[in-house]
């Protein structure tokens, strides 16, 4: 039988060894389905943390919004010792924080949806006693892109709240974030505040730290017109800004300025990594490729009529000789780029979006 069968310990073990992303993904799918099977609650609960996990860090945040609705009613089911336990409980923390965080980059989510999601959010951070912090940063996201003086009022809460040892977001996390506000609002003395810890080691970066602080500073170069400030800035976030779908809020500023310091750099960039925009569920990470690929070709059609690129076939410019028009290539990755830029600023009745590629 099944039952007998099923050894979630050494199923998790050997998923450990295999690579980041896919394979991992993949994987996790499966042990999910074998821990159902074996209505193993420990594991059905693990295994779905694990699976929410990979897909948020590794491939196309939103799609752990279905794992992390699935883990709720599996943890409030499951047997007192699990529901007791400070690993589970922080756990169900975590992933429902995963699922409501990603709703901030899904214009097709109606605001109220993501706002109840946040006060389930909130109650779950009241009835466990920890993580209050971190509702405060998915509050200052539900503003980021609709009113950054609300957003800063949030980030100004965090700081104002004593660190929960329990249960919190990484500290490296919340220093670059402030980092990204106070720099987007043109306080660089506060925003240096900030980036300086880091900097100098005295918080440790976590994975993606830096990548977020040069960013932020590398659109703020551009928005100004500053080439000789972004150059550096973007050689940086390519090297480690560049490791998975995620990092398309990266490369998208680092097309941006390529697009204008070195076409062929550029349109080598969008080549390859066109393939992982295509399909994603998280469209202000397709937002930010698209915002870098219209400046691209937007600035080569100047220049150049045609360009050579192979492009993945379901691209739907795609052409079978592999020449395509520039000013075709801006016209679509602006069209693109603008209707989400609307289907944000519609859902969070704003018009952030639409201003921030406006600057570009």
């Amino acid at each position: 039988m099944i039952e007998n069968e099923f050894d979630g310990d050494q199923l998790a073990l050997a998923i450990t060894r295999l690579p980041r992303g896919k394979a991992r993904i993949e994987a996790y799918q499966e042990a999910v389905w074998l821990a159902d099977a074996a209505q193993d609650a420990y594991w059905q609960l693990g295994f779905r943390f694990e699976y929410a996990s990979e897909l948020y860090f590794q491939d196309d945040p939103p799609k752990c919004i279905p794992v992390a609705a699935e883990f709720g009613p599996i943890f409030e089911n499951a047997p007192a010792e699990i529901r007791t336990n400070d690993a589970m409980v922080q756990a169900y923390l975590m992933i429902t924080q995963m699922g409501v965080d990603v709703m901030q980059d899904l214009p097709q989510i109606p605001m109220p949806q993501y706002e109840k999601a946040l006060e389930h959010y909130h109650k779950l951070t009241k009835r466990f006693g920890m993580g209050w912090r971190t509702y405060l940063w998915q509050m200052y996201n539900r503003w980021e892109y609709a009113d950054s003086n609300r957003a800063l009022e949030y980030m100004e809460r965090v700081w104002q709240t004593s660190i929960d040892d329990s249960y919190g977001d990484c500290m490296a996390c919340e220093y670059s974030r402030s980092v990204v506000s106070y720099v987007r609002l043109g306080r660089l003395e506060d925003a240096r505040r900030y980036a300086t810890p880091l900097e100098t080691f005295r918080i440790h970066p976590c994975e993606s730290s830096f990548q977020r602080m040069w960013a932020v500073y590398l659109n703020a170069a551009l928005d100004s017109g500053d080439l000789e400030m972004a150059a550096p800035l973007a050689e940086k976030l390519y090297k480690k800004g560049n490791r998975n779908r995620t990092d398309l809020c990266f490369l998208g500023p680092v097309l941006r300025c390529w697009g204008m310091t070195n076409s062929d750099r550029a349109v080598s960039l969008f080549s390859r990594r066109l393939e992982w925009a295509l399909g994603m569920w998280d469209q202000k990470l397709v937002y930010d490729f698209l915002k870098g690929a219209w400046v691209c070709f937007r600035t080569l059609a100047r220049k150049r009529e045609w360009v050579k690129m192979n492009l993945p076939a379901q691209f739907p410019l795609w052409r079978e000789d592999g020449r395509y028009n520039t000013e075709e290539l801006s016209d679509w990755a602006y069209r693109q780029a603008s209707e989400i830029a609307r289907k944000f600023d519609r859902r969070n009745n704003s018009r952030w979006m639409t201003e921030d590629l406006g600057k570009a």
